[in-house]
């Protein structure tokens, strides 16, 4: 009998030292958060619930932290509201996104000096000169179970993450695929858990994934896709919660024997969550009291419910105060898909354009016009261009969209462009920077894309967008 019961006691502690070696971790992921602080407060209550069940919660961000909320992107310090709002959620790591830099490195350096948690770039080399500094990496021990991070950032065809170039000159970048290589199994090597936190689109992230088969997961933004819970590619569990705090992903990690056994997502909508942190809410209405941005401005007559009227909108607002012929409005610098009819502020004006960009005006033949259509919309990640003044139809291959086989303008009366008839033309900086007008000398206005459009409102209020389309693709 003694030895029946010795044996029931060495099976059962065997069992209980398995199970002690079966850890599971919890990590968050955030991305593409963009100071939409109306939503901190719901976001901070899903995280001090998770918090409360797992105190030991790991939470990462996958970058663009700021701009898209003139509270916190008009600041006197820019983003200080939304990094006090990040340090309140307990935010263990970010990856640097293009849009942390649209207050310039001084701008970022100070966010980043505020900020209780590193930001995390293997891609970029940082002179000494700059007096900052960005890892590539980081080890955090949770609950005894080391978990790498590497951080990477988007780079585009000019070399540099999506901003202004002036606004990360003096920086050196290199390829965030080969970044990633390059530590993904330094990395390995002393975690048990390694994942990449990606600014780098969830096309990207997939190629990552079948290149990097050592990855546990990646946390992705950059495209604001919303990726469904558990989606793997290759083995890699790749999360990305679309943006402005609507949803973010749980990952769970089971370790055994310093190996992931098992690893699960789970998409959190906060949208539709009853949580709450009074402490973001009172931290987020401190910043809020600023009557500046609540002036009304002008009105909507209709809804806008759709980012081509939207398009068409902000660009009629540039053309109107640039007192041009033609406008071209980048595609990925409207920021707002909807605004029901009624009172439109100053908040909402610079909600849907926050990036201060200057307008700038040109002569452009027709032919320039039409190369400028297809040259933008190639430039920025293949979103469509928006006009003021011409439509536009654009024919592209059917089994690759990014090739235009021919583009057709129409000027307001549906007769195409003269080739080569010179007209006015006015876009916002940015445009010039990616495209070959970089290399035109243009009239800078001494005023901003989002001066117009508060102009245009100011005097052409109440104003009806409710289905205004001048773009349109078709695939053969």
């Amino acid at each position: 009998m003694k030895r029946v019961y010795l044996l029931f006691s060495l099976l059962l502690l065997a069992a209980m030292q398995t199970q002690a070696q079966r850890k599971t971790v919890q990590v968050l992921a955030l991305n593409d958060m963009h100071a939409y602080l109306d939503r901190a407060a719901a976001l901070g209550g899903v995280i001090d619930s998770l918090r409360a069940l797992n105190p030991n919660l790991l939470v990462l961000s996958a970058g663009d932290n700021r701009t898209g909320n003139p509270v916190n992107d008009m600041y006197e310090e820019p983003s200080r509201p939304m990094t006090e709002v990040m340090n309140a959620f307990g935010v263990n790591a970010s990856a640097l996104g293009n849009h942390e830099f649209d207050a310039k490195i001084s701008g970022f350096k100070k966010q980043a000096e505020r900020s209780n948690f590193p930001y995390l770039c293997a891609n970029v080399t940082v002179p000494d000169s700059m007096g900052f500094k960005l890892d590539p990496y980081k080890i955090f021990e949770v609950d005894g179970v080391k978990v790498g991070v590497i951080g990477i950032l988007q780079i585009n065809q000019r070399g540099i993450p999506d901003c202004l170039a002036d606004n990360v000159r003096g920086l050196i970048w290199s390829d965030p695929q080969k970044a990633a290589e390059k530590y993904a199994d330094i990395v390995r090597k002393q975690c048990e858990i390694e994942i990449l936190l990606s600014h780098n689109g969830i096309d990207q992230d997939k190629i990552s994934a079948q290149n990097l088969p050592m990855l546990d997961a990646i946390l992705g933004g950059h495209t604001h896709t919303l990726v469904p819970a558990n989606t793997f590619v290759n083995g890699v569990l790749i999360t990305q919660s679309k943006n402005k705090m609507q949803y973010c992903t749980l990952v769970d990690f089971v370790v055994e024997d310093g190996k992931v056994i098992s690893k699960s997502s789970k998409l959190i909508s906060i949208l539709e969550t009853t949580q709450h942190s009074q402490k973001l809410e009172d931290i987020v209405a401190e910043y809020s009291k600023n009557p500046y941005l609540n002036q009304v401005v002008g009105k909507l007559a209709k809804p806008i419910n759709d980012y081509t009227s939207m398009g068409a909108f902000v660009s009629d607002g540039q053309r109107y105060g640039s007192k041009t012929k033609i406008v071209l409005q980048n595609g990925g610098g409207v920021r707002l898909s909807s605004k029901e009819a009624g009172d439109f502020t100053l908040k909402d004006a610079f909600m849907l354009d926050p990036f201060g960009n200057r307008m700038v005006v040109f002569k452009l033949r027709g032919s320039e016009i039409e190369q400028l259509i297809v040259d933008c919309r190639e430039s920025d990640e293949m979103i469509e261009c928006y006009t003021s003044g011409v439509s536009y139809v654009l024919i592209v291959d059917k089994n690759d969209p990014k090739k235009v086989k021919n583009i057709s303008v129409l000027d307001e009366r549906g007769k195409p462009l003269k080739k080569n008839k010179l007209y006015s033309f006015a876009c916002n900086n940015y445009v010039v920077s990616i495209t070959f007008l970089k290399n035109r000398e243009g009239k800078i206005l001494d005023k901003t894309s989002a001066d117009c459009l508060i102009e245009y409102l100011k005097d052409k209020s109440p104003l009806d967008y409710s289905n205004v389309h001048r773009t349109l693709v078709v695939q053969e």
